[in-house]
């Protein structure tokens, strides 16, 4: 049967391991002395060559014919632990014998004599599995030793092993291979087996394997399987990098507040048969790369993906700031989290998508900094203009109408304090009928006529009603802040101008319920809601942020007077 790669080429001597040559020098110098400890503790994420070394380790303890510390790799011993038909050498999966009654057999079986080596050795692979109890019983045994046993633990995970047990061990911390080393070993191995292997190839196999020498080597086996002559688009195929072309589209659109185009090219995304929290996960690797693309110079090294997509990334990347982009993506990694445990997995998406188009209803401490960050950058390109002498100076009323306003707009006539001020004209007259007392009326209207707008009148605690919502779904209480709500006498009529409301309410059975939910808290009662169009359509109120900023003169055409 053929030996997959990693298998085929793992290093027989000390010589052979690479990317770990501080840790392989003082192993060969222990070896090498006749002195190796009767405790080692190797940790490093997978692949760096944790249980090679401690197999090395196994063969050069016992070795017949050691060589400057290294094993020989031909004599009994040394095939045996390379065939695992030696008895003395024993390794342990902590994953699958994690309870005390293994560690018991191996403490009962360890002060026994090896049959054949020199050392008894037992490798434990991902010792953090252990049990407490588990822990425990390997602590006597590590604390006295017999002196022909040798343990070897290795982990992945250091923080869930006992600080008693390391600190009865020596200690070795494998780092990730670096990029570069990976791609040599791999056209060395593509030499051998005969096969060509481009250079930009071998590069980004070694970025996607992460500093693991294993995963790069089990990647590549899987390229070369499909051709001779493996590529940069072999690579890709079988990493699953291609097809990126949907983030791109995504983002764009998610940049330009285009919330509608957004929702429709999520649903045909879905539609094709994307999972929504495999597809969030992909986002947040791509807002991932955009931030290295804006902050590194140089990011080649660090980006997982095509060498053809950089530029892209770079000219996406320097559409949105830094702040917003930080905010991304913690809003996505977010929505991932909730995914995990929800069961509107599409919704939770739709809901952080369309937060990230609409930075009006984003909240949150993150959310304020944004904003601040933004008015901090405006006032940074200059101070207001002076007015000039012969115009009147404007009232701080003025100051904040839009900046669209003529500059001298006609003189309203005078308002006395007595008398209501106007209504404005995007809004629709109070309804005619009187607005019960309580928060809904208590009995239902008599006539069964269809809602309109002259029969309907204003829900006045919906703001209660949101912040409500926000308690337990603050998704939704963002979308809806900002809405309006109108009370037809049997049902909640919910204002959907916005055709994000509109969708949501449409197509998504959890999101009504949510809303049901909070009316029924602050009501006391059970209400059908609906859609409402005001016989006006209202505008959206202008964000004095966009005011301030739109208002400020190019940064050349300001004169500061001191």
């Amino acid at each position: 049967m053929r030996q997959a790669l990693y298998r085929l080429y793992r290093p027989r001597t000390f010589e052979e391991v690479v990317g770990q040559e501080p840790i392989v020098t003082v192993l060969k110098n222990e070896m090498r002395q006749g002195q190796p400890s009767h405790a080692y503790l190797f940790v490093g994420s997978r692949g760096t060559g944790k249980t090679t070394c401690a197999k090395l380790v196994a063969k050069a303890v016992n070795c017949l014919d050691l060589r400057d510390g290294s094993p020989c790799g031909e004599c009994a011993v040394c095939r045996g632990v390379d065939d695992g038909s030696l008895l003395d050498v024993v390794e342990i999966d902590a994953a699958s014998n994690n309870g005390v009654d293994s560690i018991r057999d191996l403490r009962s079986e360890a002060v026994f004599t090896p049959a054949v080596a020199r050392y008894r050795v037992y490798i434990i692979d991902e010792v953090h599995m252990l049990s407490t109890s588990a822990f425990n019983a390997l602590l006597k045994i590590l604390e006295e030793p017999p002196e022909h046993v040798i343990f070897i633990l290795a982990t992945t995970e250091i923080q869930k092993v006992l600080p008693t047990i390391i600190s009865r061990c020596q200690r070795f911390d494998f780092q990730r291979i670096d990029s570069e080393i990976i791609a040599g070993r791999l056209a060395e191995v593509a030499g051998r087996e005969g096969f060509s292997l481009d250079g930009d190839a071998a590069s980004l196999i070694a970025r996607l394997s992460d500093g693991g020498m294993r995963d790069a080597l089990s990647l590549l086996d899987v390229c070369a399987a499909n051709t001779d002559a493996v590529t940069v688009e072999t690579v890709a195929a079988a990493a699953g990098l291609a097809g990126s072309a949907h983030l791109m589209e995504l983002t764009g659109r998610i940049l330009a507040g285009d919330t509608q185009g957004m929702l429709e090219a999520l649903s045909a995304l879905i539609q094709k048969g994307m999972e929504p929290q495999r597809l969030a996960e992909q986002l947040a690797a791509h807002y991932r790369n955009l931030m290295l693309a804006k902050t590194l110079e140089h990011p080649e090294r660090l980006l997982d993906c095509l060498p053809t997509e950089i530029e892209a990334l770079r000219a996406q990347a320097g559409e949105i700031a830094l702040p917003d982009l930080l905010q991304s993506i913690t809003a996505l990694q977010d929505a991932v989290a909730r995914m995990s445990r929800s069961t509107a997995k599409r919704a939770e998406l739709e809901l952080a998508l369309v937060t990230l188009c609409e930075p009006a209803v984003r909240t949150g401490y993150q959310a304020l900094l944004t904003r601040i960050e933004r008015l901090e950058s405006a006032l940074r390109r200059g101070a207001l203009p002076a007015a000039r002498p012969e115009e009147p100076v404007l009232s701080g009323e003025a100051k904040a109408a839009p900046a669209s306003l003529p500059a001298s707009p006609p003189k309203a006539p005078a308002i006395s304090p007595s008398e209501p001020p106007p209504l404005p004209d995007d809004e629709p007259s109070p309804a005619p009928e009187e607005t019960p007392a309580a928060f809904l009326p208590q009995e239902p209207k008599p006539a069964a006529k269809p809602a309109h707008a002259q029969e309907t009148q204003p829900f006045r605690p919906w703001p209660q009603v949101i912040d409500q919502l926000s308690s337990f779904n603050s998704s939704i209480a963002g979308m809806l802040r900002g809405t309006k709500a109108y009370f037809d006498g049997r049902r909640i009529l919910i204002d959907v101008s916005n055709p994000v409301v509109l969708e949501m309410l449409k197509g998504n059975d959890y999101t009504r319920q949510q809303i049901k939910h909070a009316i029924s808290e602050v009501t006391g009662q059970n209400y059908g809601i609906g859609p409402y169009r005001p016989p006006v359509e209202a505008k959206d109120e202008a964000d004095p942020l966009e005011q301030l900023i739109s208002s400020l003169p190019p940064a050349e055409n300001i004169t500061i007077e001191r």
